[in-house]
């Protein structure tokens, strides 16, 4: 073998190793998920296990739908230590619910009947629980960055991009405009929620430094305010949609379906933001009972025992004022059902 076909040959051998490695390294990432979520979220779990149980192929209607496969749980994990992937369950619930939001769908119309199923007809299936789901029929639409305009430059917090800038064809919180927010809306409630689940955990890694305890909240700080940004993305656009788009704005407030489910996402994830503050009052308890520390909130920061994380305070209390407005709150409380 001549010295060009042998560096080829122990190219191709490197490389098959590598990715060899790098799989078997992804299904032990995969099983750390769930063991994970199945101790400390089993809700979260089920989603992933739903999710991978429907089927990518579908008959509706006399239509055939071949559905592109989803990527597994590792595939959102970069590090795959302990402590790499206990930071990313959020993100992958937020992921898979996502996958999970687009596919149900077809699920559900097939066990309520898929008569009335059109191909060019768009749906969502905004997951509550394993036994509850609202199936939305997506009534006519425009790309969501038509509100960038309306929004003020000091209400363009972090998520401002890209969900609603700069413009984008295939994001869906554009392309979907308000079925798309809701689709991140409910996505960041159940990441978030995953989060705040994880608790167990690290309380039983503290004994040793209370500390740990900033890894729990830095993990759940990113994403919860996210409740207050797409609430008041959905809103601007409704309120555009009045004003600008009639058709689109009888189209959402005669699609009883999604204003239920618009209800539910509120209720239950301003119920986790409770969660959260009563958690931040308990970890402070615990560390002053067992330490003699101290954890509190300053300047918009979490502290234990002079460390701390942001809890994007400034934002927060800027959306909350802003949806109090009169011109919000009037069109919250017309797209609120029950």
């Amino acid at each position: 073998m001549n010295s060009s076909l042998r560096s080829i040959f122990t190219i191709s051998i490197f490389l098959l190793s590598h990715f060899y490695c790098l799989g078997q390294k992804k299904e032990v990432t995969d099983r750390k998920i769930y063991e994970y979520l199945d101790q400390y979220s089993p809700e979260s779990s089920e989603i992933l296990r739903l999710l991978y149980s429907l089927p990518s192929k579908y008959e509706l209607n006399g239509t055939t739908l071949n559905l592109a496969k989803d990527q597994p749980p590792s595939f959102w994990v970069s590090d795959h230590s302990e402590k790499g992937i206990l930071k990313r369950l959020n993100t992958v619930v937020h992921e898979s619910m996502h996958g999970l939001t687009s596919r149900l769908p077809y699920t559900l119309l097939k066990e309520r009947g898929d008569s009335y199923y059109s191909f060019k007809d768009s749906y969502s299936a905004f997951y509550v629980n394993r036994d509850s789901s609202f199936l939305v029929k997506h009534s006519p639409v425009f790309s969501s960055n038509r509100i960038s305009d309306e929004i003020p430059k000091a209400l363009r917090t972090f998520r401002f991009k890209p969900y609603i800038a700069p413009r984008s064809k295939i994001l869906g919180s554009q392309a979907n405009g308000i079925y798309g927010l809701a689709d991140e809306w409910n996505a960041y409630y159940f990441g978030t929620k995953t989060a705040l689940d994880l608790f167990d955990y690290y309380k039983s890694k503290s004994s040793q430094n209370h500390e740990i305890y900033l890894e729990y909240v830095s993990n759940i700080a990113g994403t919860y305010y996210a409740y207050y940004e797409f609430k008041y993305f959905i809103l601007k656009y409704l309120e555009y949609a009045k004003l600008n788009e009639k058709e689109v704005y009888d189209g959402i407030m005669t699609n009883y379906e999604f204003r239920k489910a618009f209800t539910s996402i509120d209720n239950r994830f301003a119920d986790l933001l409770h969660q959260f503050e009563e958690r931040l009052d308990e970890i402070a308890n615990v560390t002053e009972e067992n330490t003699k520390g101290s954890a509190y909130i300053e300047d918009g920061y979490y502290f234990i025992n002079g460390n701390g994380v942001g809890l994007f305070t400034e934002e927060v209390e800027m959306l909350k004022a802003e949806l109090e407005k009169p011109n919000l709150k009037v069109l919250e409380l017309a797209l609120r059902l029950g």
